[in-house]
């Protein structure tokens, strides 16, 4: 649920504008209020706001704005509802004028709401400090109360399945021009961004049905790669294309394993193999995985894909892993024992991703305080 709360001294075009909504808006509930027109209203608040001259911002505007799915299922006097509720948390009293509009010209059915700070009695009920905040808190509560899922639940969700969609794209496809045209059959738009230095640097995924061009001023839909998961970057994925391409051109240049890994350290990357049961050098070896990695890598942090001091496993990465190593002898007689992984000891990254996806797709939800106490705690352990 998207949801804001501003202070701000107004003129009568606020009112007008949560009036109109191209002759659509509906108001829901009001108080204090005797006059029929946007015009008399606000110089009814207006009036009631000179008794408190110390306030200069005497208005507080907002909206709270559900998905498409819930905000359509709601009732108007069940959305008021959410609104006035909220709006009581922050301090808003039965004595303070307000005027709250149901709006329905837009892709998402939203609400709208005019409050005087000021209350009749020329009191100022309604703190500036962090407003916005409070009252992004105060909808989530109540939002809770009412059993509906708020605007953390919904984005969370929503990250885990763009996470899980990008994964999955990333590890069919070899390049960003397939990856977002693969992205886009999934419902998704990938905007890429660039700079002469890195080339591209950034990436924000948006839900198709998220797109709404008449509140992109408001708000801007989807999430940043940043914001999706914290340790897929936009490097690793370079990687792993630049990996894949390597992959591709040493394949049609080798008919056995040692080629395949002859061709592939002539590129600058290392290779180690991963055997299903023990390794047994001189003998028949079913291959199990291949583990792949610049030569020259000095990444010290695990990834999204990419292990420390191991690499990136062909598994995890490339759909076509079961191509790759049946178009390789993979029963050759491997004398070689240097560079093999025991199976036993090395988790496939592709189990170890999809758990880290499991947990991401149960979050338990962090209220924004607790989370910053944690981060603090974090920094003073380094």
């Amino acid at each position: 649920m998207n949801n804001s709360a501003t202070t701000r001294a107004i003129t009568k075009i606020a009112l007008e504008y949560n009036a109109n909504d191209k002759g659509t808006a509906e108001m829901v509930a009001s108080n204090y209020l005797l006059s029929d027109t946007s015009e008399g209203q606000f110089n009814e608040m207006k009036t009631v706001a000179e008794r408190n001259t110390k306030v200069k911002k005497w208005a507080l505007t907002g909206y709270i704005s559900q998905p498409d799915e819930i905000g359509r299922k709601l009732k108007d006097d069940e959305f008021a509802e959410i609104a006035t509720k909220a709006l009581e948390k922050i301090g808003v009293t039965n004595k303070n004028q307000y005027r709250l509009d149901i709006h329905n010209s837009t892709k998402h059915k939203h609400i709208h709401f005019v409050v005087n700070r000021i209350d009749i009695s020329g009191k100022c009920t309604l703190k500036a400090h962090d407003i916005g905040k409070r009252f992004g808190e105060a909808v989530r509560e109540v939002c809770k109360e009412k059993g509906l899922l708020t605007d953390v639940e919904i984005g969370i969700q929503k990250k885990a399945e763009m996470l899980k969609s990008l994964t999955e794209a990333i590890r069919s496809e070899d390049n960003f021009d397939d990856l977002i045209s693969e992205m886009k059959k999934k419902g998704y738009e990938i905007q890429l961004s660039s700079n002469v230095k890195d080339g591209i640097s950034g990436m924000r995924i948006v839900m198709e049905k998220d797109k709404n061009f008449q509140t992109e001023r408001i708000y801007k839909a989807g999430y940043k790669l940043s914001e999706i998961s914290n340790q897929l970057k936009i490097s690793e994925i370079k990687s792993v294309f630049e990996i894949k391409k390597a992959i591709r051109a040493a394949q049609k240049h080798a008919d056995n394993v040692k080629e395949f890994r002859e061709n592939l350290q002539q590129k600058g990357f290392s290779v180690k193999i991963q055997y299903k049961g023990e390794f047994k050098a001189g003998q028949k070896n079913e291959i199990r995985d291949f583990w792949i990695n610049k030569i020259d890598d000095r990444q010290e942090k695990n990834g999204f894909f990419f292990r420390k001091n191991v690499g990136f496993s062909l598994s995890a990465i490339d759909t076509d892993l079961d191509t790759t190593i049946k178009s390789l002898n993979q029963n050759s007689v491997i004398n070689d024992a240097s560079n093999h992984l025991r199976s036993e000891t090395n988790e496939s990254l592709i189990e170890i991703a999809g758990g880290l996806l499991g947990d991401f797709l149960n979050p338990t939800y962090v209220s924004q305080h607790e989370d910053e106490l944690w981060k603090k705690k974090r920094k003073l352990r380094r």
